[in-house]
């Protein structure tokens, strides 16, 4: 629940955030922080200990009564060796409730902390067709630091302030929403599942603050459809009664040469397949990891993409695919991949002939012919491609006319249609 851990540690670290020099423990029984229309979070039992507020000042504070520069000033002073708050009920305008528990920071100074954690987090979002329902286990975050949070605060745009960590593990959680489909009584239940297993996120940074190695991992990811509802029939027959994988990140930065390295991102599905992304990408600024929004937002359009790559690795879904197909349509699982290859040897003839389209097509036949692996490089066919090319398509041909594909090699000859088949 990242969102929640980022919220909470700005909470905690603006009401820290005081003048007075000597150090004090302060305690606030309950301080509600009233939000748009009927927004609100709820502090109950705040503690802070040696901190360099007084009792109004972190009331003030938590509720909400400091201006946007009055905040950012003091900010840049704020102290204290220890903030617990036993439970923080957060209820959103739309109804939705959240409530998180034993929130701790230690160490915190300048808008930073030694670590910030919360044991767990429940929450309900109400619907007409049933609540959804939301679990997170205890979070942990290490070596938490905010350079230009105050600044930012008073130029009214949180974003422009970088949020540095360097470990953080989550225990994982659930979600559970009712399936509008499915009746209440259905056997098996009306609710979808979603779960999360452990996660990690570690990253470092150079002195000056610009990101260097960062590796992330999410395992014991499932996902469940009720049994009995549209979704769960259809993974069901595809012999799947649920949907298990993991997730891993590997990337790495030079800020010397402002070369960022996407080394992975790879999503890994256990009896489905496996789906990783690589690339390169050159003159990337500083600026595009922090900074002023304008200013972020042209150093990420500056940046340019050197090549990326896509790897696919077939681990039995293809094959149930071509089963299934074969079962509804009445055909032979050499016919329907027959047909299949002779759809996408189409595709170049749709975008004039464009060798890119062509790599691509080439590709995917001989996967669908051999349903191994399946590769894909991209990269610009004369020179990088500016990520601002990207956001601003105009005329699809001559950018497809720009690209350089290359992946695996494809069979020799154009499929054939298959017997009854319409290509």
């Amino acid at each position: 629940m990242p969102f929640l851990f980022r919220a909470a540690f700005v909470l905690i670290a603006a009401s820290l955030a005081a003048a007075p020099a000597r150090a004090e423990d302060v305690t606030i029984g309950e301080a509600v922080l009233a939000g748009a229309a009927k927004g609100k979070i709820v502090f109950k039992n705040i503690t802070i200990k040696d901190g360099n507020l007084s009792q109004s000042e972190a009331t003030s504070l938590f509720t909400g009564a400091l201006s946007r520069e009055d905040l950012g000033a003091m900010l840049e002073r704020m102290q204290a060796s220890e903030v617990k708050i036993p439970e923080a009920e957060v209820f959103a305008e739309n109804g939705d409730h959240f409530t998180i528990r034993d929130i701790a920071a230690n160490a915190i100074a300048h808008g930073g902390a030694d670590n910030l954690t919360f044991a767990t987090a429940d929450g309900v979002l109400p619907d007409d067709s049933g609540d959804t329902k939301v679990h997170s286990g205890a979070l942990r975050v290490e070596h938490i630091s905010m350079p230009g949070l105050a600044a930012a605060l008073r130029a009214g745009d949180p974003g422009a302030a970088a949020f540095r960590f360097n470990h953080l593990a989550w225990e994982g959680g659930d979600l559970s929403a009712v399936d509008k489909g499915t009746p209440a009584g259905a056997p098996g239940g009306n609710r979808i599942q979603l779960h999360t297993g452990a996660g990690t996120l570690d990253q470092s940074f150079d002195s000056d603050g610009a990101p260097l190695e960062g590796a992330a991992s999410l395992t014991g990811v499932s996902f469940k459809m009720p049994p009995q509802s549209q979704g769960g029939a259809t993974l069901a027959a595809f012999g799947y009664p649920e949907i298990a994988g993991d997730f891993h990140y590997a990337g790495a930065y030079e800020p010397a040469t402002k070369i960022y390295h996407l080394n992975s991102y790879a999503f890994d599905f256990a009896n489905v397949g496996r789906i990783a992304l690589s690339g390169q990408f050159s003159n990337v600024a500083r600026p595009v990891f922090g900074g002023e929004k304008d200013v972020r937002e042209k150093a990420l359009h500056d940046a340019f993409l050197d090549w990326a790559q896509i790897d696919v690795s077939n681990a039995g879904l293809f094959d149930k695919v071509v089963a299934y197909v074969s079962l509804t349509q009445g055909k032979t699982p050499d016919a329907v991949k027959t047909e299949w290859r002779a759809i996408v040897s189409q595709a170049p003839l749709l975008f004039s002939g464009a060798p890119a389209i062509l790599a691509v097509s080439r590709a995917v036949d001989k996967f669908i012919t051999d349903p191994r692996t399946l590769t894909l490089r991209i990269k610009g066919k004369d020179s990088p491609l500016k990520l601002d090319e990207f956001a601003h398509i105009d005329d699809p041909s001559a950018f497809l006319n720009r690209l350089e594909v290359t992946g695996s090699p494809g069979p020799s000859g154009p499929a054939k249609p298959a017997p009854g088949s319409k290509l």
